[in-house]
């Protein structure tokens, strides 16, 4: 049997920081994170959000959900996550052991063991996944017709208007938002309603169409076109004394193999695919009445990284640095070609149009686009992405900008 000793495990855990780890698996949150201190937040990677309540600090190389409670190092983060043993985290990572030879019997019996547990796991996170389905199932009915509400004003506010085909958008004048607060003494944060405020509702939906979840776009009744701009009341101020304000998206459900499918005609050979909404309707907008239109499918991927997927290694980043000085890494262009969450697309499509927003860290977004070229590679399909000026999406553009 392997054994390794405290002081390889700490050895290890220094050559591999934590949030370098787990950034193969999120994107972070640019509000919130700040990559000098190594205090870094994203939506957690155990259970599905669209508001950061995952936080992990190099210092002490930790990580804890304060949605969930998932918490530990970056050697239970790969257990949990991955569903590896000890001795599998440890070989992954660069550790070394003085092994010791184990008998048949003990191997079977450990393997059955981890077997039984990857069951578990996953019988468990499955059961967690229909619940929350149910949810957002629930959230999405609630919703009625946008034409004539604060809902409509957001689309007429945004360049969105008219719209001669339909869409699967919904509002809903009073939809809550939940956000976590943190109890002295309490191992888990408490949810609490923040405020209830007029919302956009899109459905999530699987490659066969089956409801999986709800995306929620929380908007400002005062300023047409606009998202809500709201502090976040159980946050301290950063480091450069700025508040940090809530997400005006949030994710209910889940959103393993998911997007958000605008319009879907039957037969479509041609598919284009953006980050947000507002993104993907801008160039369905634009070539609407074109041949190409009627051949194409307009979906949004539910957040960055999922169009491209988990990535098998990271990457320097050529500008950002962590605390340490060094490059920051980042999810890199080689695709884990096994990950079930990532997006697929049918086999019928020809002619991909990835959507990059300018607004975005170009270079992060550029090794999604990457990951997804290579996963979505097929013999006679081609593959392109466009890319809006620095500083703009498509929206943008399609209200003025350049």
């Amino acid at each position: 049997m392997k054994r390794y000793t405290e002081a390889e495990k700490d050895r290890v855990k220094q050559n591999n920081p934590i949030s370098e780890v787990i950034g193969r698996y999120v994107t972070w949150d640019k509000a919130k994170t700040n990559v000098g201190a190594g205090d870094y937040w994203a939506c957690c990677p155990f259970h599905g959000e669209s508001t950061p309540s995952f936080h992990c600090m190099d210092k002490n190389n930790t990580y804890k959900c304060f949605g969930c409670g998932a918490q530990g190092d970056q050697i239970k983060f790969l257990q949990e996550h991955d569903g590896l043993s000890f001795v599998e985290v440890m070989e992954q990572l660069g550790g070394e052991a003085e092994a010791e030879p184990l008998s048949p019997e003990q191997i079977a019996a450990d393997k059955a063991k981890r077997e039984k547990k990857r069951r578990q796991q996953e019988a468990y996170a499955e059961q967690r996944r229909k619940e929350e389905v149910g949810r957002a199932r629930m959230l999405y009915d609630h919703g009625g017709r946008v034409g004539g509400t604060e809902g409509g004003d957001y689309m007429r506010g945004r360049g969105l208007t008219p719209v001669r085909f339909a869409l699967p958008l919904r509002f809903n004048p009073h939809m809550k938002y939940w956000h976590q607060k943190a109890v002295p003494g309490e191992k888990k944060p408490k949810p609490v309603v923040v405020f209830s405020g007029p919302a956009m509702l899109a459905p999530i939906t699987g490659p066969s169409g089956a409801f999986l979840g709800v995306h929620i776009t929380y908007i400002d009744p005062q300023r047409p076109g606009k998202k809500i701009h709201f502090e976040d009341p159980f946050a301290e101020l950063r480091e450069d004394g700025k508040p940090s304000y809530l997400a005006p998206k949030k994710i209910r459900g889940s959103k393993r193999n998911a997007s958000i499918k605008l319009l879907q005609p039957d037969g479509f050979t041609r598919l284009v695919i953006g980050e947000g909404w507002e993104t993907t309707l801008s160039v369905a907008l634009a070539e609407f009445g074109t041949e190409r239109f009627d051949r194409t499918a307009y979906w949004v991927s539910i957040d960055l990284q999922s169009m491209g997927g988990r990535s098998v290694n990271t990457v320097n980043h050529p500008s950002l640095l962590n605390k340490a000085g060094r490059p920051l890494k980042v999810p890199g262009p080689e695709p884990d070609m096994d990950d079930p969450k990532a997006l697929t697309i049918p086999d019928q499509v020809t002619d991909v149009l990835r959507l990059g927003d300018g607004d975005s860290d170009r270079f992060t977004a550029e090794q999604v686009m990457l990951r997804a070229s290579a996963r979505w590679s097929r013999p006679g399909r081609t593959q392109r992405t466009a890319w809006a000026p620095e500083g703009v999406d498509f929206n943008d553009i399609l209200q003025g900008a350049s």
